[in-house]
């Protein structure tokens, strides 16, 4: 506190002693102001909320130092006091002191250093006193804050409609909210303390197995709920960073979160349902409209048109304009037929009723039949295709056309969308320190990356969903059903396999799959790697 900006009040009846400490207080650096009875310093308490300090005699007329004491404290007033008596009023002093005084000082030859002592003792005491008074107001705000998040967080948990689960570092369950009870049909009240293994087992136990998988990437698994009802879980781990250590973050536990998806999947199999009774209705009279409409335009070529005079130019027109437009029939009725047969193969692969003709095979047979498959595509558009494939790859266990089927659609979707450039074919093989893949077995990748128009960020997590064609629909005309990136997924996760895309706005693409090797060796060995440019 700055000593000159402090004022200090003296209460004293005896003009003598008034004017004393008023001179020795002055001296000292502080302001002062005088009052002859305690009376008339609450009074000038009460309207001069300057006043930092009291120092007060005991025994005066009108109203007593002790009176006045209590008189201020009534009021609500902190102000220091500070009793100044006699050496034969020191039971009164100490009695002050009981009442609110915060110290005292006697009337003795001493008094001209001990009242500066006492007063900056005071002082002192008063300040750190308003502190402690602050930090617990403080205190007791971020206590009641912290109460009040406390309660709305456990309001919102309680009444989540998804199951929350929180484990520590020990797989042992911290959380479980009412929800996850509901939906597992135990109750969450009593998992608290358990361990996962103990807790989930029978229809529940891929949720233990994944809370124990310790990835750091979030897992998700499909588990059926109580009732025969089907939920979806996702288990991601909870980690603490560490402030200025170079240590890996410290794993807390896991955070899993289940939801009940069973009008979601009904919902998925009535359209899936739906879309392959609408499919095999469509998939005959097509077949009849294609049919009929081939013979029709053998016949009007072969028949019809000869017989037309050829000099005439309307009939010439009109002969043209008639092939144009049976030749768009034909064309439609393809793409329609192709359309049909992605959704009944898609249809088929999510419901578990395709067979698969798995052998082992060797990759670069399978891309380069790809490869020349595509060959007119590459040829009409002026786009390279670059062949960069290992040496001595192993097989991979698989239905050889399923696979052709999947890099025949990523080469055709990289043509499609590049306009200038080219389109590389790459095949390595990765140890099991690489691979994504539960088992640990070698695996063989392969890649094919263009220099097109590349794909949005925000469109990303769309390209391998149903019926989506990323880009802006309403300038670009879509090129595909929207169906063969997401037969290309279900293809190869049926094999094991994982599929991903990466690319930026402008900077082409890159579509990667990787499928377990198989144990059986590759059927041919190159000394040296494929680096072709067809």
């Amino acid at each position: 506190m700055d000593i000159a900006k402090t004022k200090i009040l003296i209460v004293e009846d005896d003009p003598f002693v008034q004017d004393m400490l008023a001179t020795i207080l002055e001296g000292g650096g502080y302001a002062t102001d005088k009052a002859g009875n305690g009376l008339e310093a609450l009074e000038k308490c009460l309207t001069d909320r300057s006043i930092d300090l009291i120092v007060s005699d005991v025994n005066m007329p009108v109203m007593d130092g002790i009176q006045l004491i209590k008189e201020v404290r009534k009021r609500g007033m902190e102000v220091p006091i500070i009793m100044v008596t006699g050496v034969s009023s020191i039971s009164v002093a100490v009695d002050a002191l009981s009442s609110g005084a915060i110290d005292y000082v006697l009337k003795d030859e001493g008094i001209e250093e001990t009242i500066i002592i006492t007063v900056k003792r005071a002082l002192a005491k008063h300040q750190l006193k308003l502190q402690n008074l602050q930090l617990v107001a403080d205190l007791a705000k971020k206590t009641t804050e912290q109460e009040d998040t406390l309660s709305s967080l456990t309001a919102i948990i309680s009444n989540m409609p998804d199951g929350l689960l929180v484990t520590n570092a020990q797989v042992q369950i911290t959380l479980a909210n009412p929800a996850l009870g509901r939906m597992c049909g135990i109750d969450e009240t009593k998992l608290i303390g358990q361990h996962c293994q103990d807790a989930f087992h029978g229809n529940l136990a891929p949720l233990f197995e994944m809370i124990c998988s310790k990835t750091d990437h979030p897992v998700a698994v499909q588990i059926e709920l109580a009732g025969g009802r089907t939920g979806s879980a996702v288990a991601a781990a909870i980690r603490k960073q560490l402030a200025f250590s170079e240590k890996r973050d410290e794993f807390l536990g896991n955070l899993v979160i289940v939801r009940d998806i069973t009008s979601e999947k009904e919902l998925e199999r009535m359209k899936d349902d739906f879309l392959s009774t609408v499919s095999h209705e469509l998939r005959t009279p097509l077949t009849s409209v294609l049919g009929f409409t081939r013979v029709i335009k053998k016949k009007l070529a072969e028949v019809v048109f000869p017989q037309l005079p050829p000099a005439d130019a309307k009939t010439r027109r009109t002969v043209q304009q008639i092939s144009d437009n049976l030749d768009i029939i034909v064309a439609e009725g393809e793409r329609l037929t192709t359309l049909i047969n992605d959704v009944l193969d898609l249809s088929k692969m999510e419901a578990g009723r395709i067979e698969w003709r798995r052998e082992p095979a060797p990759i670069p047979e399978i891309l380069e039949h790809a490869i020349a498959a595509t060959t007119s595509l590459f040829e009409r558009k002026g786009i390279a295709i670059v062949k960069n494939i290992a040496a001595g790859l192993p097989s991979v266990s698989c239905d050889r056309d399923r696979i052709i089927q999947v890099v025949i659609n990523l080469l055709s979707n990289a043509v499609k969308f590049t306009d200038s450039g080219a389109v590389t074919v790459t095949a390595r093989r990765r140890l099991p320190t690489d691979c994504p893949l539960e088992g640990g077995e070698d695996f063989v990748a392969v890649t094919v990356s263009d220099t097109g128009i590349g794909i949005a960020e925000k469109d990303m997590d769309k390209v391998f969903e149903k019926f989506k064609q990323v880009g802006d629909t309403l300038t670009d005309r879509p090129k595909g059903s929207g169906l063969g990136l997401p037969i290309c997924k279900q293809i190869v996760e049926s094999h094991g396999g994982k599929i991903w895309a990466e690319s930026s706005l402008g900077n082409g693409s890159l579509f990667s799959f990787i499928l377990p090797a198989s144990q059986n060796p590759p059927e041919s060995r190159r000394d040296n790697d494929i680096a072709e440019t067809a």
